[in-house]
């Protein structure tokens, strides 16, 4: 039997009669605010508003590509990174990644726009309890006794992996290749820099010195702070006479009841003394000073300073991010 257009058109009238009828979509909103679905067959507004190229989350005037205000003491924003399947052999993905713009190429004083800036929130009005700026925690150890680090900054030429304008506390251990302080040089402070090193050692030796003028037999008693043998033990001590010799000059008794006595000096001598005393107090006895130290596996093989041991192709222990943005340790990649 050959089908006519009629009995087509018929039979395609049947077929949708037989579909149920759609819902109906009901609401009203407010211009520049995305919808959401507050029923199962209702529009209304979102808390997302969207402002030409601006969008805001719990605000209306968005000061960014997206700016998200909380109204409550939640945070304002939660961002995990996705963990790696077991046995991949894969690192776990980064939960937020910020990276600035760029300068105008063609201007010579603009700079690049940071990749994150954070600011604390103000205090309350009876104590200093001022927001921190950013507050960061290195991941768990799952077992292997090796968490991860809480910041970890690098920097590519001429730069600073870190500046910190103001004090900084350090509760731990402060480890460098060198420690000096850089102040203004008093003589010609607009156009140098005076730098001085830290005094090294093997040891974590404290130093005091002094001067003292002898009594009329020779003698004189050194009184030092009431602390100083809570803070210090295995002295050391070192005296100069000054404006005359003193051959006989001696330690007639050494620290004890934080002081000690000098004897054997010309009367009325002028003398210079050092002690140096090694830290006892309970930091140092927990955190004894090891001069040297094995690498643990991460580390071995990779240099601090390669370039320095005629190493350059050999790698430095950093995190770097491929083509594809993903980030990789390089402690075993040249």
């Amino acid at each position: 039997m050959i089908k006519t257009p009629v009995m087509i058109a018929v039979g395609a009238l049947a077929f949708a009669a037989a579909l149920p009828v759609r819902a109906q979509v009901s609401g009203s909103g407010t211009p520049n605010f995305i919808p959401r679905w507050v029923a199962p067959t209702q529009l209304g507004d979102s808390n997302i508003f969207s402002a030409g190229k601006l969008t805001g989350i719990g605000t209306t005037k968005p000061g960014a590509k997206l700016e998200v205000v909380t109204g409550n003491t939640q945070p304002a924003l939660i961002a995990h990174g996705g963990a790696a399947p077991g046995g991949s052999d894969q690192n776990g993905s980064d939960g937020i990644r910020g990276g600035g713009g760029a300068a105008d190429p063609d201007s010579g004083f603009a700079h690049g726009g940071s990749g994150i800036v954070g600011i604390g929130g103000a205090s309350s009005q009876l104590f200093s309890s001022a927001g921190a700026g950013g507050f960061f925690v290195g991941g768990s150890d799952s077992g292997t006794g090796s968490s991860g680090d809480g910041i970890v900054a690098t920097c590519k030429t001429n730069c600073l992996a870190g500046k910190f304008e103001g004090n900084v506390d350090v509760t731990g251990t402060l480890t460098a290749a060198v420690k000096h302080f850089r102040i203004d040089d008093p003589i010609d402070p607009a156009n140098k820099y005076l730098v001085h090193a830290a005094v090294e050692s093997s040891e974590m030796k404290n130093i005091y010195d002094g001067t003292v003028v002898l009594d009329r037999h020779g003698t004189a008693t050194v009184a030092l702070p009431a602390w100083f043998e809570a803070e210090n033990g295995d002295f050391r001590y070192q005296l100069t006479a000054i404006g005359a010799p003193s051959p006989g000059l001696y330690i007639a008794r050494k620290v004890a009841g934080n002081e000690f006595s000098i004897g054997g000096g010309a009367p009325g001598i002028e003398v210079s003394w050092q002690v140096t005393g090694v830290r006892r107090d309970p930091f140092a006895r927990a955190h004894p000073l090891v001069v040297e130290q094995t690498k643990d596996v991460r580390a071995r093989a990779a240099y601090r300073l390669p370039e320095l041991y005629g190493a350059g192709a050999l790698p430095r222990r950093a995190f770097v991010y491929n083509a594809a943005g993903r980030r990789r340790d390089r402690a075993f990649a040249p």
